[in-house]
C-alpha cells in the first residue's frame, strides 16, 4: 500500500473551494498553518476565509458562533490536536447544539507517527463519540473523500472528517455513503470489518489470504456516525467469524462498535479487533513502519487476519 498524506488534503482544498463557489454559507478556518496551504481559498474568498493561532479552542468557539448566523465553518486542524484540546468546546459549543460545523481533522490514525504520540490521532473517535450529534465520517482515499464531499454539506448537525493518508486504489472499486457501508469482497466464513486506510490495506492482502485458505467477505465502513448496523448485523449472520482492521486504538473505535452493535442485537460471534495500543517503544517511525509494528500493513497484517481466523481466542489476546 502506497501512501500519500498531503494527497488527500490536497483534495480536500480543491473539493471546499469548489463547493464555496456554489454556497456562500461555506467558510473555512485554520489553526497555525502556512497561508501557501490555503492560498487559493483566501484568494477567491477572503471574507470567508480565517487562520489562525495555535488556538484550537477559541477556533471551535468561533465556527460555532458563525454556525448560530446561519455559515457553515469547516474547520482544518491537526486531528490529534483539534480533538484533545478542544474536546469541551465541541461537546458543549457544537454537539449540544446540534451546529452545523465540520471539523476537518488532517493527519488521522499513523500519518503524523515520526513526530511520535503528541501527534498520533489514535483516540479521536473513541472521544468523538462520546460528543452529542457529532456524525463521523472516515474516508478511506481522496476519491472516497470527494464523492462524500456533498454529503458532509447537507448533513444536519456537527461532523468530523478524518483525514489519513492517501492510497492507490482501482477506480472501479465501490466506495462508502454517508451512513451506509459497502462490500469490497464477496466471500464465505469470515468477515473482515474495516474502515480507513484498512479497507485498502485488506485488499493488498487478498493473495496471502487466500493462500492461508481464507476466503472472506470485506464490509467498508466510510461513516462511524451514523453506522449502518444493519448491513452489519446481515452479515455477521452469515459468518463464523469476525476481524476487525482499524487505525485506531482497539478500545473505543469501530471494533468497540462492532461489539456493541452485536451484543445488543444478540449476534455471538467470535470477534477479533486489530488495531493499535499504547506501546512507548513503538512510538516513532513511518506510519508504514508504525503500522507494520502493529500488524497492520503487509505480511503482518495477513498473519494477523489468519491466526484471528484459525485460533480466534488466541488472537483476542494480542
Amino acid at each position: 500500500m502506497q501512501l500519500g498524506r498531503s494527497i488527500v488534503r490536497q483534495t480536500f482544498r480543491k473539493l471546499i473551494q469548489k463547493l464555496a463557489k456554489h454556497d456562500s454559507r461555506i467558510v473555512l478556518i485554520g489553526c497555525d498553518q502556512t497561508n501557501n496551504a490555503m492560498s487559493e481559498f483566501k484568494a477567491a474568498f477572503p471574507t470567508r476565509f480565517f487562520m489562525e493561532g495555535i488556538a484550537e479552542q477559541y477556533v471551535v468557539g468561533m465556527a460555532a458562533g458563525l454556525a448560530t448566523g446561519g455559515l457553515i465553518p469547516y474547520v482544518h486542524s491537526i486531528a490529534t490536536f483539534i480533538t484533545r484540546r478542544a474536546f469541551e468546546q465541541l461537546f458543549i459549543d457544537i454537539g449540544l447544539q446540534r451546529l452545523r460545523v465540520r471539523i476537518v481533522g488532517s493527519g488521522g490514525g499513523l500519518a503524523y507517527s515520526e513526530l511520535g504520540p503528541t501527534h498520533t490521532a489514535l483516540e479521536d473517535v473513541a472521544l468523538l463519540r462520546q460528543v452529542p450529534n457529532m456524525g463521523i465520517c472516515i474516508p478511506r482515499s481522496s476519491r472516497e473523500l470527494e464523492h462524500l464531499m456533498v454529503s458532509t454539506l447537507e448533513w444536519d448537525g456537527p461532523l468530523y472528517i478524518r483525514l489519513s493518508s492517501d492510497v492507490r486504489e482501482d477506480d472501479r472499486c465501490p466506495i462508502g455513503e454517508m451512513g451506509r457501508a459497502c462490500f469490497l469482497r464477496h466471500g464465505k466464513g469470515a468477515l473482515i470489518l474495516s474502515t480507513g486506510l484498512m479497507s485498502s490495506a485488506i485488499s493488498d492482502i487478498e493473495e496471502l489470504l487466500l493462500q492461508g485458505a481464507l476466503d472472506p467477505e470485506v464490509l467498508h465502513f466510510a461513516t462511524l456516525r451514523p453506522f449502518d448496523s444493519a448491513t452489519l448485523c446481515e452479515a455477521a449472520r452469515r459468518a463464523d467469524q469476525i476481524v476487525v482492521l482499524e487505525e485506531h486504538d482497539r478500545d473505543g473505535g469501530l471494533g468497540s462498535m462492532v461489539i456493541e452493535t452485536l451484543a445488543d442485537a444478540k449476534i455471538l460471534r467470535p470477534t477479533t479487533r486489530i488495531g493499535t495500543r499504547f506501546e512507548p517503544a513503538l512510538s516513532y517511525g513511518s506510519q508504514l513502519e508504525i503500522g507494520a509494528n502493529f500488524g497492520l500493513h503487509g505480511p503482518a497484517l495477513a498473519q494477523a487476519v489468519l491466526a484471528a481466523c484459525v485460533h480466534p481466542q488466541r488472537a483476542a489476546s494480542r
